[in-house]
């Protein structure tokens, strides 16, 4: 029988593919081009996202329930499937790497300073191939329960910091000049490319039919929170010292306390994200595993799954020789990546839907 995920279970996938690692860095690198017009960036980029989300769920639509793979060799041929595959495994087996190394960093630098590195990567690598191993209808049901759970407790730091809010730190509204948030929007929409994982879902969904609704609905859910969480940061710090912070974003959550008797209410946000992380991870080690297998008409075996989470950890550990340039690589050339690997795929496959209809309706019309 084969599995299936209903829309929220998908929705659930695509907001935990986007936000986890993206609330690390976004909102810093919003405020310190934006200043405090930070959250009005990632509105803008939130925007753009929708767009892209609709043409992205249209290029989804097409896929009658077959695999990503098989429909793109139906639709195009065997040479073409095989090289947007090779370009779709080396897309999640980067951005998978990529992902365990910001965890694995943020744990070893924040949480558990005395862990070696190594180990929270393996740690991080096992669990989130375990889930890969359990398939998309276990994945789907442990991410709805992620996301409800991240929501629940965003929402209940959001209120406890209420106190703490200097509203004064938005002012002036608009100050900065509107070309600014071109540069300062392109990491937001680049977080947001990664709605582009619905691709490999389609198959799966319970209405194939729903799928725009399912994109338009994931990249909406994720904006907002990035957004909320952006907003959150500069009222509670405001522009001047975001430079200093590392994770600015965990550093104002962490300012929640009740009273004299509770404090680091963080830990349950902190506990509910982490959750999160492992999610992200396997769904990029997902997509990494599900296209490999079927560009090089493989099964699904154990031998694959180690051989591929081996692959992974030494990329993860040896690719970066320190955190600071992992850090770099983040703010910069991965956003280019993320824009150029889904955006681009997307926009390439959606012309040659395009082109392929119009060539057969006019060779219906000449026959």
């Amino acid at each position: 029988m084969k599995q299936r995920i209903s829309n929220l279970q998908a929705i659930a996938i695509v907001v935990n593919a986007i936000v986890p690692s993206s609330i690390l860095f976004i909102p810093s690198y919003v405020i310190q081009i934006s200043k405090q017009d930070g959250w009005i960036t990632v509105l803008l980029a939130l925007a753009a996202g929708l767009l892209f989300a609709y043409a992205i769920g249209s290029v989804a639509r097409h896929n009658n329930r077959a695999s990503l793979m098989a429909w793109l060799e139906s639709s195009f041929g065997r040479w073409v499937a095989f090289v947007i595959g090779l370009v779709l495994c080396a897309y999640y087996f980067i951005t998978a790497a990529t992902m365990i190394r910001q965890f694995a960093n943020y744990m070893s630098e924040q949480i558990m300073m005395n862990t070696p590195l190594f180990m929270l990567v393996g740690i991080i690598v096992l669990v989130s191939v375990y889930m890969v191993s359990q398939g998309i209808e276990a994945m789907g049901r442990v991410h709805f329960i992620v996301l409800v759970l991240v929501l629940l407790f965003v929402a209940i730091n959001i209120v406890l910091l209420w106190e703490q809010y200097d509203f004064k730190q938005f002012l002036p509204i608009l100050e900065v000049a509107p070309v600014r948030h071109i540069p300062a929007g392109i990491m937001p929409l680049g977080w947001f490319s990664e709605i582009a994982t619905l691709l490999l879902l389609v198959p799966f969904l319970d209405k194939k039919d729903s799928v725009i609704r399912i994109a338009v609905w994931g990249t909406l859910l994720a904006g907002i929170m990035v957004t909320l969480i952006t907003a959150v940061t500069i009222a509670v710090f405001g522009t001047k010292i975001i430079g200093a912070l590392s994770y600015p974003a965990f550093a104002a959550i962490g300012t929640v306390e009740i009273g004299q008797f509770v404090e680091r209410v963080d830990v349950l946000l902190l506990s509910a994200w982490t959750a999160s992380m492992f999610a992200k991870v396997s769904v990029f080690l997902f997509g990494f595993f599900h296209v490999l297998s079927h560009t090089f008409k493989m099964k699904s075996h154990l031998s694959l799954y180690v051989a591929g989470s081996a692959l992974v950890m030494a990329t993860a550990l040896y690719s970066w020789p320190s955190n600071i340039v992992v850090a770099e690589f983040s703010y910069t050339t991965l956003s280019l990546f993320f824009l150029i690997s889904n955006y681009g795929i997307c926009c390439i496959l959606w012309c040659a839907l395009l082109f392929t209809r119009r060539k057969s309706g006019t060779g219906e019309a000449g026959l």
